[in-house]
């Protein structure tokens, strides 16, 4: 893989029961953060992988039923904290953002696509099928809000599943293989089904040359990773499939016991978060 810089940030966070997010958990509400991935690309500029919260977030929410998503997991933004500002912040401005990468249409991780008009976006087949053919409250219950879309969102949208197959290096065991999306072994899309229909990470190398795995909401935390904590029922009833949530995720806990060489990222592990400033 061609190894290109990268930079991880955070757009907002949520506040939910530890308890409901990994079995065994406590009561205590913990931080989720909305973590994003900003690559700069030599030839294709700047490429983002999620956006986390905006502003967009609270508009999509304002109505009723959609309301309840924020009752469900209450959000906070700070003030120059969406992913368009610190972008701006660090002389990026949106329009010079050419690629999002989403990797799965749940409210926290779409809700700046609006502020990025330039760019063209990235997603499975199968997570926008799903949903395009649910309804309303179907959506909802699934944590999507089609609100979050802009209104040009079809003509710049492509589909990952139609990009050429690339193997990823041996340290990515046991997966082996993902989406070439740019064409040139830069940055690979992975399959990671179970939290959604189609759900997809990202896996590539830095600048430094150490091999980084985004996974998404693949596991919300190191801390179910690492000692094998699945979230409760509550939670899987969520997701598109449970089964193969916990493949993915039986997956992840290999691929984290057989290496250190691949910085593995769950989008909202506050440890993590901490451990990359």
């Amino acid at each position: 893989m061609k190894p290109i810089k990268f930079h991880l940030l955070k757009a907002g966070h949520c506040a939910h029961p530890e308890c409901v997010a990994m079995r065994g958990g406590r009561w205590a509400s913990l931080r989720f953060p909305a973590l994003c991935g900003v690559i700069e690309h030599p030839q294709r500029g700047v490429i983002l992988f999620d956006t986390g919260y905006s502003s967009h977030f609270f508009d999509a929410t304002q109505p009723f039923p959609e309301r309840a998503y924020r009752w469900v997991t209450p959000p906070t933004l700070a003030p120059g904290e969406s992913l368009v500002a610190q972008l701006a912040r660090r002389g990026i401005a949106a329009d010079a953002v050419r690629h999002v990468i989403i990797s799965h249409y749940h409210g926290d991780h779409v809700a700046g696509l609006k502020d990025f008009p330039a760019a063209r976006f990235w997603s499975t087949r199968a997570d926008f099928d799903a949903l395009r053919r649910r309804t309303r409250l179907g959506n909802l219950f699934h944590g999507c809000l089609p609100a979050l879309l802009p209104a040009d969102f079809m003509t710049r949208l492509d589909f990952a599943d139609q990009a050429k197959r690339m193997a990823l290096p041996r340290e990515f065991h046991p997966f082996d293989s993902g989406f070439d999306l740019l064409g040139d072994a830069s940055v690979a899309g992975v399959p990671l089904p179970g939290h959604s229909d189609g759900q997809m990470g990202l896996a590539f190398c830095r600048a430094d040359g150490r091999h980084v795995f985004l996974v998404a909401d693949a596991c919300w935390t190191r801390e179910a990773l690492d000692q094998h904590r699945l979230p409760t029922w509550i939670a899987s009833r969520l997701f598109d499939s449970q089964r193969d949530y916990a493949t993915t995720f039986s997956r992840l806990r290999q691929l984290a016991a057989g290496t250190t060489e691949v910085a593995i990222v769950p989008s909202h592990c506050e440890q993590t978060w901490e451990d990359w400033q």
